[in-house]
């Protein structure tokens, strides 16, 4: 395989392979794929600091194994990406507004009054509903800015009992499942519904609680 891969990469431009010839030996030919697409779309300035052979090599495979994901993930792959990326940073710096030739309207839809007979109905409608539904925070990073080094949601929401803004949050939600499968007993329920609960961190990534 190590030999396989250094003839892929003796046949790009050396050149523009900055410290990526180095490491041939530690990437597979699928790798090595993925190499020429970002070289042949302009990115080879993404290897110019890779450190030699044996260092952080755990960390240059995973970039790759990140990219095939992108690359698999994403509708025409890599080189769509880049060229999408590009145009919309051409029309952002031209000015062009993606919505021009459209006319902004009120959309139709109810005007309530809280606790009224139809406020009631249409809230007994969303509870219902609301075991179907996903609850996504993103909670960004640190509250260095607040004098707080912890993450931000781990801020007490009041000082009364110091319950932290992510516990208010959750026994809410706790609360609204609840309430939505007890509305839901009697239907054709096949399992206990349980709501989504899906935390976004700045260092810690994606958490699903």
């Amino acid at each position: 395989m190590a030999d396989s891969t250094a003839d892929q990469l003796s046949n790009l431009d050396i050149s523009e392979l900055g410290c990526l010839r180095e490491n041939r030996q530690i990437l597979s030919p699928n790798h090595v794929k993925l190499a020429e697409v970002l070289i042949e779309n302009g990115q080879s300035h993404l290897f110019d600091d890779w450190p030699e052979p044996g260092v952080d090599d755990d960390e240059k495979r995973a970039f790759f194994d990140q990219v095939a994901r992108l690359d698999a993930s994403y509708p025409g792959g890599l080189v769509q990406y880049i060229k999408n990326a590009r145009e919309l940073l051409a029309d952002s710096k031209a000015g062009k507004n993606p919505f021009d030739g459209f006319t902004p309207s009120v959309p139709t839809g109810e005007n309530l009054t809280f606790a009224d007979e139809n406020f009631i109905k249409y809230e007994e409608a969303g509870v219902k509903e609301a075991k179907n539904a996903a609850f996504v925070l993103v909670a960004g990073g640190l509250g260095e800015r607040l004098g707080y080094n912890g993450i931000k949601v781990a801020l007490p929401s009041e000082t009364s009992t110091g319950t932290c803004f992510l516990q208010l949050y959750i026994e809410s939600i706790l609360a609204l499942q609840e309430a939505s499968c007890k509305l839901s007993e009697g239907a054709d329920v096949l399992f206990q519904c349980e709501m989504v609960f899906i935390l976004f961190l700045h260092s810690a990534g994606l958490l699903v609680l």
